[in-house]
């Protein structure tokens, strides 16, 4: 997509003014830990994209590149460190130059500022993969299945498919709970029905059958077919009546408050004590163990804290864990979360039965209140504190948490006070006490709350038809999707698997020419297996050494790219990524580079003068495309080896007698020297005939050189 030509980074982490020219080849940079190496991969990630990962990733607390991205001595004049990069888009044929500083980091100056070479600098912006540390390497090696997940999903642009699978089943979730308070208002709707037309079974014919011997009796005609139009008083209003309209249907208002009373009787039948006394014995093993009430936001937390584990340090306490043995306690508490959570399951379902027994009685006894309002009585008080106590019962029960209230709840909802019991009965006896109304006034009673209480009915069968359909379109939308995306993701792993193992025995093909791995997909994981030698496969960290592991990691970063950005694939930066691999294996790499990757650049880091020497051997990295840091310091940022100066510097030093500073530069540069020539320049034996022998002694790996000259 990009190559880069040239960076100049002014006041910018610890640089204060260094240009390189990369020329749009590969480029090595090599220097001793602390030299100022990835100040330069700051520097390339701050200018592409505008912000610095290793000043935002994970554990990083407050620090930002606002106030931490600048030098030291330039914390407060933001507008001084500034990045400028001149890059060429091999696909556009452009040199475009890029300035950026801390201060307007998200208003960077392109020149020439097209919209073609926006759109593929904001394409790397918003996907800066490009720079790969070791840090982040090993993550997609040494790490929990979900978590590697979601580290290779991000690099292949595929995270708002894991996004959207969870959101999914979250919308699958909320639609299929739904359901259940529906089925309980349908399933009340549906006895009150039965009640109010008398019948003992629910059928379209029964419903029929008796609404006309009514209909008959009031004269209208029989309705031959029940439609989800149909009304039961169709020409009601037609129909006259010996004597006027009771403001209470007095043979309905006597069955519901039988029902009530009947409802209320079996709270305290030996059936529901039974089951009362089980579920408070499950309640109670539950409570004893601290655990229950705060699992979910402790299982959230303890996820949260293995996702940012960095394998050193505790990311609650900052206190040192060996890693397994954090895993392990972590998953451990996990598993039992898992335990409580199917308990708690276990318990709220055997509660639903109550809690619609406790709805249904509720909502009766709002009748009772009704037709006490009718018959002109006084508010009745304790039936008002018993529909209160039911409620309150109930929403404990739906709660469940805390499970103290919950279990008060189950002590306390049988015991029904005896003051509603009489103003109960005191409500019957008045509505007893009302005139028989004529087999005109019954009929007419009969349709009309036949009527109510059927539109209720179908009006709560549509709505829970509704709900069921939308949770069965929810569930069946999350599980099409979870199969498809995982598919696709099959597919594509098992490419990125294909290139990952070539990439691999490229390197190794000494020892592991048959080496072999495998991912393995699943729902929100990623399953990452490698063959040890023909005995099997096991995950990285089971068998191979720290050396091969980084080498998988790389192989593994190389093959995503290749599959994310395919010819696009032409510009990375490595910052010391390979450190932990033998000699012989780190001249492979260079090879694997070389070969496999002959249109991309690579910017490399690397503290090991060895490493770099392979790079320049192999032909990875051209003898003139490096730059070698020989020190830093807070006021002048990194040091490079010049020759040039090194001589006058030696000379200035010598000049203050300060032989012990001068032969500590003078080993440093021939350490330089050693890997880039076994021999020695005129100018630098000059130095040393000049300077005496004597001198020399000072300097060991002087005389080292010495000798093979």
């Amino acid at each position: 997509m990009i190559r880069v030509e040239s960076i100049r980074i002014e006041e910018f982490r610890g640089i204060r003014d260094l240009t390189l020219n990369f020329n749009g080849k590969n480029f090595a940079i090599c220097g001793p830990n602390g030299t100022g190496k990835s100040g330069i991969v700051d520097a390339l990630e701050f200018a592409l994209t505008g912000n610095i990962s290793r000043l935002s990733g994970k554990g990083m607390g407050g620090m930002s590149v606002k106030d931490h991205g600048p030098h030291v001595d330039s914390r407060n004049r933001p507008d001084k460190a500034r990045v400028t990069l001149t890059i060429t888009i091999p696909r556009l044929s452009k040199k475009v130059s890029i300035a950026r500083t801390v201060k307007t980091s998200d208003k960077p100056a392109y020149k020439p500022n097209d919209s073609d070479v926006i759109q593929v600098l904001q394409q790397v912006a918003d996907h800066p993969e490009f720079a790969l540390s070791r840090r982040e390497l090993i993550r997609y090696v040494i790490s929990t299945p979900g978590d590697r997940a979601k580290e290779v999903q991000i690099l292949l642009r595929l995270d708002r498919v894991e996004q959207l699978r969870a959101t999914l089943q979250k919308i699958a979730n909320a639609a299929t709970r739904e359901v259940a308070p529906l089925e309980r208002s349908r399933d009340q709707a549906r006895d009150h029905l039965i009640r109010a037309l008398d019948l003992t079974q629910l059928t379209t014919e029964s419903i029929l059958a008796a609404a006309n011997t009514r209909r008959k009796t009031l004269g209208l005609p029989s309705i031959e077919a029940l439609t989800s139009t149909s009304s039961l008083r169709d020409g009601l209003a037609a129909a006259t009546s010996s004597t006027p309209a009771s403001r209470i249907a007095k043979t309905q208002a006597g069955a519901d408050l039988t029902r009530l009373r009947s409802m209320l009787a079996r709270l305290g039948e030996d059936t529901a004590a039974t089951t009362r006394n089980v579920l408070l014995e499950q309640l109670t093993e539950l409570a004893s163990d601290p655990a229950v009430s705060d699992s979910v936001t402790r299982e959230r937390f303890l996820q949260t804290a293995l996702e940012v584990f960095d394998d050193k340090q505790c990311p609650v306490c900052d206190m040192p864990w060996d890693a397994k043995e954090l895993r392990a306690l972590v998953e451990n508490k996990l598993t039992h979360f898992d335990a409580i959570k199917r308990k708690r399951v276990a318990a709220e379902r055997q509660l639903e039965p109550l809690i619609a027994t406790l709805a249904g009685i509720g909502d009766l006894v709002v009748l009772a209140e009704r037709y006490n309002g009718l018959l002109k009585r006084p508010p009745s008080g304790p039936l008002g504190e018993l529909k209160s106590a039911l409620n309150a019962s109930r929403s404990c029960m739906e709660a469940f948490l805390p499970l103290s209230e919950t279990m008060d709840a189950l002590h306390n909802f049988a015991q029904i006070p005896a003051a509603a019991l009489a103003d109960l009965l005191e409500i019957e006896g008045a509505i007893a006490a009302l005139p028989e109304p004529t087999d005109q006034d019954a009929a007419r009673d009969y349709l009309t709350i036949g009527q109510e209480r059927l539109e209720n009915y179908r009006t709560v069968l549509a709505q829970l038809k509704q709900a069921q359909e939308r949770a069965s379109l929810c569930r069946r939308v999350y599980e099409v999707y979870a199969q498809v995306s995982t598919e696709a993701l099959n597919g594509i792993y098992q490419k990125v698997e294909k290139d990952f193992s070539e990439l691999y025995r490229f390197v190794n093909r000494d020892d592991e020419a048959k080496f072999t791995a495998q991912l393995t997909p699943s729902i929100g994981k990623l399953g990452f297996d490698v063959d040890f030698y023909g005995r099997g496969k096991f995950p990285p960290g089971a068998y191979h050494s720290e050396g091969h592991q980084d080498t998988m990691g790389l192989c593994l970063y190389l093959s995503l790219m290749k599959h994310l950005s395919g010819s696009d694939f032409t510009f990375a930066v490595l910052d010391d990524v390979l450190m932990s691999i033998d000699a012989s294996h780190r001249r492979e790499v260079c090879n694997l580079l070389k070969e496999r990757f002959p249109d991309t650049q690579f910017i490399l880091t690397t503290h090991d003068p060895i490493w770099l020497r392979h790079m320049q051997t192999v032909g990875l990295v051209a003898s003139r495309s490096c730059t070698n840091f020989r020190g830093w310091n807070v006021d002048d940022g990194p040091t490079e080896w010049d020759d040039r100066d090194i001589w006058q510097e030696l000379e200035d030093t010598l000049n203050h007698n300060d032989v012990r500073s001068a032969a500590g530069l003078l080993r440093h540069y021939l350490e330089y020297a050693s890997t880039r020539s076994a021999m020695l320049c005129e100018r630098e034996l000059n130095f040393v005939v000049t300077h005496g022998l004597s001198w020399v002694i000072c300097c060991p790996a002087l005389l080292v050189v010495f000798e093979r000259c």
